[in-house]
């Protein structure tokens, strides 16, 4: 069975932006409502939000992008791996943002919008050089037997 290729990285990319504002709406959205609806402090409400967001891409991942069984069995410990690292990194950092900078709406929406982008940049990397590697593989050379 021939191995199917990568999509172009400029392609992979521009998904990956446009997931990424998908991401930060879903995001900065579950981190509003978690405050002023349920009156959870910073720290909950934020980890609420991270950990829904990772939840919600996960399911988006595994029912949408990843499309067959094997690139689950040979990438899911990687790609778990690189998501529980980015959530955390998000959580940390995020959470220091919203404590020093999260005065007003705005500013709220800068801090996760500046954290999803450093974090998802983090993830892109992982994610081209280590959970989704490149496994073309060079063809084998024909003998007379396989003819």
């Amino acid at each position: 069975m021939a191995e199917t290729k990568k999509q172009p990285l400029v392609n992979r990319l521009g998904f990956f932006v446009l997931g990424g504002a998908g991401s930060w709406a879903l995001n900065y959205s579950i981190l509003t409502l978690a405050g002023s609806h349920l009156h959870l402090p910073d720290s909950q409400a934020y980890a609420l939000s991270v950990a829904s967001t990772a939840v919600i891409l996960f399911l988006w991942s595994y029912f949408v992008n990843f499309r067959t069984s094997r690139m689950w069995h040979d990438c899911l410990g990687r790609y778990l791996c690189a998501m529980l690292l980015a959530a955390l990194v998000n959580y940390l950092i995020g959470l220091l943002g919203l404590k020093h900078f999260g005065s007003t709406k705005l500013a709220r929406g800068c801090v996760v919008f500046v954290v999803q982008s450093f974090t998802g940049c983090i993830k892109f990397l992982l994610y081209h050089f280590w959970v989704f590697p490149h496994t073309e593989k060079a063809e084998a050379p024909q003998t007379e037997s396989s003819l």
